[in-house]
C-alpha cells in the first residue's frame, strides 16, 4: 500500500517555479477548484497571487501555465472533467491509455460509435476532421483549425448532420463548436496544448493574459506512442491507478468525484 504524502510539504505556488513544483508533486493537478478540497492550482496559489481584475495586478498563474508547458514533460489541457489540468507524462500515459480504449472517444480515429446525442453526433464528424490537420501539421491555432474544419467538411456530412448545422460550420466553423471539438479531443487525451503565444494589444502593445494556444497532440510533444491495449483490463487498470494515486494524497475525497473526472 502506498504511504499518504504530506500536504505541508507543498509549497504554496507564488512563482512559476512554485507552480511546477505543484504539478510534479501530485503527477495530476486541476487548475481550478474540482470538489476534492486542496486539489488545485487556485487553492494552492498564495494570497494576492491569484488573477484578479486591479489594474496593476500581475496574472499569477494565469500566465505562469506558459512556463509549465514550455518544461517539455507537463501535459495541459481541459481533460479533467472537461477542464483545464496539468499531468506529468508519467501519469498522462495511464490517462491515455485509460481514455483511449473508450469508444466514445475513439470516435476521433473515425471508429464506429452509436452517436445518440447532437453534441456526439457532431464530434462524430468534426473530431477525426481536426484531429487528422493538427497530426498533419504538428500544431495548429485556433483560428487556423475552424478555417482547415470548414475547407474539409464535405457537403455529404453536412448533410448527414442536417441544416441547423450549416451556419454553424461554413464559411468557417464557429469559435464555439471548435472549442467543443478541442475540449473532445482533450478529453480523449488526442491533443495537448503545445505552446502559448502571449498577445501585446493597444497602441502600447500591452499583455493582459491574452494567450494564443497551439493545439499539438501528446504523441507528438512528448514521443509518447499510442499504448496497445493487450487486455480490457489493462486500460482499467490505468483508471484505477490514477484514482488511487490522488486518495493516497486526500484520503477523504469522495470516490464518485474521482471517477467522474478520470
Amino acid at each position: 500500500m502506498n504511504s499518504v504524502h504530506p500536504l505541508p510539504s507543498v509549497r504554496p505556488i507564488d512563482s512559476p517555479e512554485a507552480m511546477v513544483a505543484a504539478i510534479r508533486y501530485f503527477g495530476v493537478l486541476p487548475f481550478f477548484r474540482c470538489g476534492i478540497p486542496g486539489w488545485s492550482v487556485e487553492e494552492l496559489t498564495a494570497p494576492g497571487c491569484w488573477f484578479s481584475d486591479e489594474e496593476d495586478s500581475f496574472l499569477g498563474p494565469w500566465d505562469w501555465k506558459i512556463d509549465a508547458v514550455r518544461e517539455g514533460d507537463i501535459a495541459y489541457g481541459k481533460f479533467l472533467g472537461g477542464k483545464a489540468a496539468f499531468a506529468t507524462v508519467t501519469w498522462y500515459r495511464e490517462l491515455m491509455n485509460w481514455r483511449r480504449s473508450q469508444p466514445r472517444w475513439r470516435m476521433a480515429l473515425g471508429e464506429r460509435y452509436k452517436a445518440t446525442t447532437q453534441s456526439d453526433k457532431l464530434m462524430k464528424v468534426l473530431a477525426p476532421l481536426v484531429l487528422d490537420a493538427i497530426r498533419a501539421a504538428g500544431g495548429l491555432a485556433m483560428k487556423e483549425l475552424r478555417t482547415i474544419c470548414a475547407q474539409k467538411i464535405t457537403s455529404a456530412q453536412l448533410k448527414t448532420l442536417g441544416a441547423r448545422y450549416r451556419p454553424m460550420l461554413t464559411p468557417a466553423v464557429k469559435k464555439n463548436v471548435m472549442d467543443s471539438v478541442i475540449q473532445f479531443l482533450q478529453m480523449g487525451t488526442w491533443t495537448v496544448i503545445g505552446d502559448f503565444e502571449r498577445v501585446y494589444r493597444g497602441p502600447d502593445l500591452t499583455y493582459r493574459g491574452w494567450q494564443r494556444a497551439s493545439n499539438t497532440t501528446p504523441d507528438d510533444l512528448f514521443a509518447v506512442p499510442v499504448l496497445p491495449f493487450a487486455s480490457s483490463s489493462q486500460p482499467a487498470a490505468s483508471r484505477s491507478k490514477l484514482i488511487a494515486h490522488i486518495r493516497d494524497f486526500f484520503p477523504a475525497a469522495d470516490p464518485s468525484v474521482l471517477e467522474k473526472l478520470f
